[in-house]
């Protein structure tokens, strides 16, 4: 007997395969029969799923989802979209394993990221016990309070380089590094999946080769935000490619998007590179989203003199009149703020600001852009967020085409204006860039979202439509699938999604959020 019976989909494997018409049989959380049943055969509930699109549950390989996940578990901005498994930390930035020291200055200087987790609207209980400090500690919490989705967690460069040597902007010595190599193995052992680098931020940007290296090799797979996505975008690329080759290990270019007028039209060029690192044996592959803007915390713009020491050593220089001219006048440097637009802010003297350019809120305010930014990182002492446009629409189309992209959101879980990506991203794929564009055909973007980055990982029995895997299963139409998340009004939910599965049970049923709470910490 079955427990359940997705009858007559159209079933798109996740291998890039043709679809086929069949139905699925599941008990448990497993599936048992990927055929043509019988008429007759014996289950508890059967679905019909006629004219609807059977796939494997979406596999987010590049997500921010730590705090949200504990904050608010059922997690409905993704398994809306058909997201059945969330892979974090990324870009370098995260909460374990780390010290007290370097808890302290990752909650301060980069929580703004992570949305609001200080307190319920009562204001007695935390949204989120902090307490944890092994990765081994964190991913209890998410067994213990129960999940929407799966995880499978890597460990965040920033978070072992803070504890080890705080937010000093140098090269660690041999020794620091040890110490480093030390964390990232202990958290390997207790169950992650590889280590996440970030050398755009601050203070993971004064890694040395030598350290980068060491810290890759122990994790033994890395994804990185790299050092540059503008006009460093391919240098940056070379040395990425460098460090994989010197640690001998895979590597996941994170969010491969190009920035600025320079880098238009030339992702041919970019993916020519990668090929070749390929032919030579390198394993690299990339995740991108589906839109043209990034998004990241403000901080990140200052230069480096300036953030050196600390969160509370910077709102200091923003408190003296001196220091905090310099880096007003250091902001002032000519570049197209109006590109930059303000999202995350929660304080009285900001949050109406959300969703104006840099230039537009700070004429509100009366101030130039550098001083209006200094502003903002005091007010809202460092928790604030800004969407970037500076990519182009043609290379997003050849990067997504690109056999060994995947599909990742980098959604980041703000309150207000978010960027679109966090609520729209794996729909948007479907509906602009398979069915309106013809950009991938159906099966090859199921493989992006599916196949390909449970192989990437080595999630095991997962992200495929097989017998003896995890009946993680996403329902859709596909005549109607499509995102409704936009710039102005972020927090939509998409149409289209009927069903999605989470280890056999229904975390969405006929296009609504059951609020269950199935998933698992998938461990390596």
């Amino acid at each position: 007997m079955f427990d359940l019976v997705l009858r007559n989909g159209i079933i798109v494997d996740g291998t890039g395969a043709p679809s086929v018409k069949a139905d699925i049989g599941i008990v448990d959380d497993r599936i048992e029969a990927v055929e043509e049943l019988p008429a007759g055969v014996d289950a508890v509930r059967t679905l019909e799923c006629s004219g609807l699109i059977v796939a494997p549950g979406f596999i987010d390989i590049h997500t921010h989802a730590d705090i949200a996940l504990l904050n608010s578990p059922e997690h409905l901005a993704k398994v809306m979209q058909g997201v059945t498994t969330e892979v974090f930390s990324n870009c370098g930035l995260g909460f374990a394993p780390v010290t007290d020291d370097g808890m302290r200055i990752q909650r301060h200087y980069i929580a703004g990221l992570f949305g609001d987790s200080e307190a319920r609207k009562d204001k007695d209980t935390p949204r989120v016990d902090w307490s944890w400090r092994r990765v081994s500690d964190l991913l209890a919490r998410y067994e213990s309070a129960g999940i929407g989705t799966n995880v499978a967690y890597l460990i965040p460069h920033g978070a072992v380089r803070v504890s080890v040597m705080g937010m000093q902007e140098r090269p660690a010595t041999s020794e620091e590094i040890a110490a480093m190599e030390r964390m990232v193995m202990e958290g390997m052992a207790e169950g992650a999946w590889g280590l996440s680098t970030g050398l755009w931020y601050a203070p993971m940007r004064s890694a040395s080769r030598e350290e980068n290296v060491r810290l890759c090799k122990a994790a033994g797979f890395f994804a990185t935000h790299q050092r540059d996505y503008g006009e460093g975008l391919f240098d940056a690329t070379l040395e990425s490619i460098q460090i994989a080759r010197e640690a001998q290990v895979p590597v996941q270019i994170a969010h491969l998007q190009m920035n600025g007028a320079q880098n238009r039209g030339r992702a041919s060029e970019l993916l020519e590179i990668l090929e070749r690192a390929r032919a030579d044996g390198i394993d690299v592959t990339c995740d991108t989203y589906p839109y043209t803007a990034g998004s990241t915390f403000v901080q990140s713009l200052l230069p480096e003199q300036f953030v050196e020491g600390g969160p509370e050593a910077l709102l200091r220089r923003l408190g003296r009149a001196e220091e905090r001219k310099a880096i007003a006048e250091a902001l002032n440097d000519g570049r197209d703020w109006s590109l930059y637009v303000l999202s995350g802010a929660t304080s009285s003297a900001n949050a109406g600001l959300e969703g104006l350019s840099f230039p537009e809120a700070a004429a509100r305010r009366g101030l130039t852009v550098g001083e209006w930014i200094c502003a903002l990182l005091e007010e809202e002492q460092l928790r604030a967020c800004f969407i970037h446009h500076a990519a182009h629409e043609e290379n997003v189309r050849t990067i997504l085409q690109w056999e060994h992209q995947m599909v990742g959101s980098d959604g980041l879980h703000l309150p207000g204006k978010c960027h679109p990506r966090l609520f729209g991203t794996f729909p948007r794929v479907l509906g602009r860039y398979v069915r309106e564009e013809r950009t991938l055909s159906l099966e090859q973007a199921i493989r992006k979202m599916s196949g390909a980055p449970a192989a990437r990982l080595g999630l095991r029995r997962r992200g495929l439509l097989k017998v003896g895997y995890a009946a993680d299963i996403v329902v859709f139409h596909p005549q109607q699938v499509q995102d409704r998340a936009t710039f102005e009004s972020p927090r939509e939910y998409p149409e289209g999604i009927v069903h999605v599965l989470c280890n056999g049970v229904f975390v969405v049923e006929e296009g609504r959020p059951t609020k269950a709470l199935p998933g698992r910490v998938l461990r390596r």
